[in-house]
């Protein structure tokens, strides 16, 4: 498996590194919007810290299969994104819904594009998929 520098450091470190980066994505999940706390991460870091939720472990990419698509050639493959930032599974007690937990993570939309000096770059436009 082709994994990210920081999931590698997680699969061969030991338990208090993966608790210090777990600590890490807490912290930046309640300043989650353009780097201050916001009412939305604070409400969000309660809900992953409390007793509502059970702590899977760490994802270093995503593979999925899309439903529909307005373009057709995107039903033709499987999508598979590797996160380049540490990301967080939990799962929601009594449910069968599970979160992808990450300051960086968004749908079809990237934090790179928020960065001024980024305007003019192509590369990042109209970007599909799960990014963070």
């Amino acid at each position: 498996m082709n994994l990210m520098k920081w999931a590698n450091i997680l699969l061969w470190g030991n338990g208090n590194q993966r608790m210090n980066v777990l600590k890490a994505v807490l912290k930046h999940v309640k300043i989650f919007k353009k780097g201050k706390s916001s009412p939305e991460g604070e409400q969000f870091f309660k809900l992953i810290t409390s007793n509502k939720v059970d702590l899977v472990g760490f994802v270093p990419s995503i593979v999925y299969i899309r439903v529909n698509s307005k373009d057709p050639e995107d039903l033709d493959v499987l999508w598979e994104h590797r996160f380049s930032a540490p990301t967080v599974l939990y799962q929601l007690k009594d449910s069968p819904i599970m979160l992808l937990v990450n300051p960086n993570v968004a749908y079809n939309n990237s934090k790179l594009l928020e960065i001024d000096e980024n305007s003019d770059l192509i590369e990042i436009r109209d970007l599909k998929g799960i990014i963070g």
